[in-house]
């Protein structure tokens, strides 16, 4: 079976369209793929109406990257759950204490330091909606039915050639002079050859 990719930038501008409700729910056993692109859960809810954001968000991968809104922020801190974290607690205290008796005998002088550790473990939100907003534009969060959330860095494909073609040049640069090194050797083997030989006539 042939897949067929559909890429739809900017469809919150599209609006509701039955087709892509038919594509989500009926063609995806023919091969039919879109990759659709939203800016905000806004747009998304605007778009798939009656509760359909949330079936179609139980279908699909979704990413998110370049958060800028609260309700996305907030979906995102909320999907993501909570971790257990340990928070300890304690303290250190000391006392000292002197005891002078009557008619001038000596006296005693006693001093204490007492100190205690508590630990207990905290549910704690994986990362809070203002957390989420300040994350960097290329840090993207991935949500994939059936799997743990996926943290991965985007990269824009023209730097990924760049250092692609920067590794080819010092591939290059290194066989230069691994055959120049190769050369030298040679050379001088036979040099050294030709000098051997003479002396030995």
């Amino acid at each position: 079976m042939r897949l067929t990719h559909f890429v739809i930038d900017e469809a919150g501008s599209l609006g509701h369209l039955n087709c892509l409700d038919d594509a989500i729910d009926k063609y995806r056993k023919f091969g039919v793929r879109l990759l659709l692109m939203y800016q905000s859960q806004g747009q998304l809810k605007k778009c798939w109406p009656d509760g359909g954001d949330q079936t179609l968000l139980s279908n699909i991968t979704s990413v998110y990257a370049a958060v800028n809104d609260l309700q996305t922020a907030e979906y995102v801190s909320a999907r993501l759950g909570e971790g257990t974290v340990i928070v300890e607690s304690g303290g250190t205290s000391s006392g000292r204490s002197r005891q002078t008796p009557e008619n001038g005998s000596q006296g005693s002088t006693s001093y204490s330091v007492n100190s205690n550790t508590n630990w207990q473990q905290h549910g704690q939100k994986l990362l809070r909606p203002e957390q989420v907003l300040a994350l960097d534009e290329r840090t993207a969060i991935t949500f994939t039915p059936g799997l743990p959330p996926i943290w991965t860095t985007l990269e824009r494909y023209y730097e990924t050639r760049k250092q692609r073609w920067k590794w080819l040049a010092h591939a290059k640069m290194f066989f230069m002079c691994l055959v120049l090194f190769v050369m030298t050797v040679v050379m001088a083997m036979g040099l050294l050859g030709m000098n051997i030989h003479q002396l030995m006539r």
